[in-house]
């Protein structure tokens, strides 16, 4: 019996580093190309850094996540981002308790995913134009809010202070609020049937609903999740700055979808997870970290970061390729190496 849980541990854990090699190779790679080239990387200092720069784009990255297993896309998160920020800052400026104009601030990134949701699910509208124009829809009223300019505002709150700029024991609290919300999708994507409803949808979307699956409320769920995720990151960006930005996270949608797919999530849905998307975030931080540090412009970076998501879905796209040839050659032997069902006697 040992033996037998052994064997399958051992073989949980391959299948845990198959599926997530690409970033998990893509990491240790650059780390020692950074080891040579960069020594300074690894001062303290900057390796908290990297850990703070991860932290916005992973938040989003991880319920985008949700919304890519689907087999969908979520433009709207950084204008999300934007408004939750504003909104954030407008309501604590109006005499609002810090607690309460924060849970606003996420409600409203809820209600934007849900109107994303239901135009996908319900309203059939594609992923990428239903998003698309929720992202305009959304910048323009935080444009109108603020009348285009910034919207300062006094931070007393403690635990606000720490989810911007704060630390614990010298680790950033931003980065601990990334860290938090990965394990959360972590654990819901791997143990709750939520978790096998949008793997499913991911492979089939008529497949599931067959099965079962309420596939409409589930992709709603998924689109709110992405809401409440861009919405966090935007209160984490008002609380770091100390004002509400219409502008902010302008390019947070182009960092997110790059974070997930180079952490092995397929843009066709139903492969990946939050695990390779937690190592996307981070490898994305230290590739913005190491360009800064070697004086690159910003704008040959965003060069840099197309190259590397075209790569990475070529990448994945050939993983993803070879693992349906692999489900169709063992098919057939797991077929025939299934026993042959016994009919009952027959009693005469």
């Amino acid at each position: 019996m040992s033996t037998q849980t052994t064997g399958q541990s051992s073989n949980s854990l391959s299948l845990k580093l198959r599926n997530n090699w690409l970033p998990i190779l893509s990491l240790v790679i650059v780390v020692i190309v950074v080891a040579v080239a960069v020594p300074s990387f690894f001062q303290p200092s900057n390796l908290l850094n990297v850990g703070r720069q991860s932290a916005i784009v992973g938040v989003i990255a991880i319920g985008m996540t949700f919304v890519v297993l689907t087999g969908g896309i979520d433009l709207s998160v950084g204008s999300i981002l934007a408004l939750s920020g504003v909104t954030t800052a407008l309501l604590i400026n109006n005499g609002l308790v810090v607690p309460l104009a924060v849970v606003a601030g996420l409600l409203v990134g809820v209600a934007a995913g849900v109107v994303n949701g239901i135009g996908v699910a319900v309203l059939k509208v594609q992923p990428f134009i239903m998003t698309l124009a929720t992202m305009v829809a959304i910048q323009g009223v935080s444009l109108r809010l603020t009348d285009g300019g910034p919207k300062q505002f006094e931070n007393l709150n403690a635990f606000f202070d720490f989810i911007g700029s704060g630390s614990v024991l010298g680790i950033p609290g931003p980065f601990l609020v990334f860290l938090l919300v990965a394990v959360m999708g972590i654990l819901a994507l791997r143990y709750l049937a939520f978790g096998r409803f949008i793997y499913a949808i991911g492979g089939s979307m008529e497949a599931a609903r067959l099965s079962g699956v309420q596939t409409t409320r589930t992709v709603i769920i998924a689109y709110s999740i992405s809401g409440l995720c861009a919405a966090l990151a935007g209160v984490m960006t008002a609380a770091r700055l100390g004002v509400g930005d219409p502008t902010a996270g302008s390019l947070s949608n182009l960092d997110a979808i790059t974070a997930v797919v180079i952490g092995g999530t397929s843009l066709m849905g139903g492969i990946g997870g939050a695990v390779g998307t937690v190592f996307g975030a981070i490898l994305l931080a230290i590739l913005s970290n190491i360009m800064n540090l070697l004086g690159i412009s910003p704008f040959d970076q965003q060069i840099v970061k197309g190259a590397v998501i075209v790569i990475a879905v070529l990448i994945a796209a050939r993983a993803g390729v070879r693992r349906f040839r692999e489900r169709r050659t063992d098919a057939p032997k797991a077929a025939t190496t299934r026993a042959p069902a016994v009919s009952a006697p027959v009693s005469k």
